[in-house]
């Protein structure tokens, strides 16, 4: 008896260690069910606040002037815009990341965009470094915040990875939470119903 625990052991401590790296960061409250988050619209109107994103330097993404140390969460608005939670020393975020950066290379030219957003403490930088570099993101990647996680983060599954999708209308249209096979087709079937769509208006969108 006492061996068979043993063995499940690391196996649930490695599944609680991705699922509490996020709860770390869950005290902020969520939006109510009947709520369509929003990204955050760049003239300040709407319900959502603009969020400063944290940027973490990345030598795969081409410069564009002096590197930017931040960046609004409004300035992605009118994309096609999938916010990437992962923490990184969960082995399931590894895993998916390869696919979002393939993702990311296949669609970035029809208006997709990606925002990496690492649940590592700020004082951990070069863990998510080492990570970017490991599995190649070639797309921004910052830290997440209490403001993030309360408006688009799922309330009841704080579990990494954790993705959501966002129509050039600035709203959300899918979550999902790990990654599996399914996810992974979802995934992208999500993507592409988006990017075919026309460009949203230069008013960013109905409210």
């Amino acid at each position: 008896m006492i061996s068979s625990v043993s063995k499940t052991q690391p196996l649930r401590a490695l599944m609680l260690s991705c699922v509490l790296a996020f709860m770390t960061f869950a005290g902020a409250s969520s939006l109510g069910t009947a709520d369509v988050p929003e990204l955050p619209t760049a003239d300040g109107s709407g319900d959502t606040p603009d969020m400063t994103i944290k940027l973490v330097p990345n030598s795969l993404v081409p410069a564009r002037g002096k590197a930017s140390e931040s960046m609004q969460l409004s300035s992605v608005r009118g994309k096609v815009v999938m916010l990437d939670m992962f923490w990184s020393q969960c082995p399931h975020c590894e895993e998916h990341a390869p696919h979002v950066v393939e993702l990311y290379t296949k669609y970035k030219d029809s208006g997709f965009t990606v925002l990496g957003l690492a649940t590592d403490t700020p004082d951990k930088i070069d863990d998510v470094k080492a990570f970017m570099r490991k599995t190649k993101i070639n797309y921004p990647v910052g830290f997440i915040t209490t403001e993030v996680i309360a408006y688009y983060a799922d309330s009841h599954n704080r579990g990494v990875p954790q993705m959501v999708i966002f129509g050039r209308d600035g709203k959300m249209v899918k979550r999902m939470i790990g990654w599996t096979d399914k996810v992974s087709k979802e995934l992208t079937e999500a993507i592409e119903s988006q990017v075919v769509k026309a460009p949203a208006s230069k008013a960013g969108g109905r409210k």
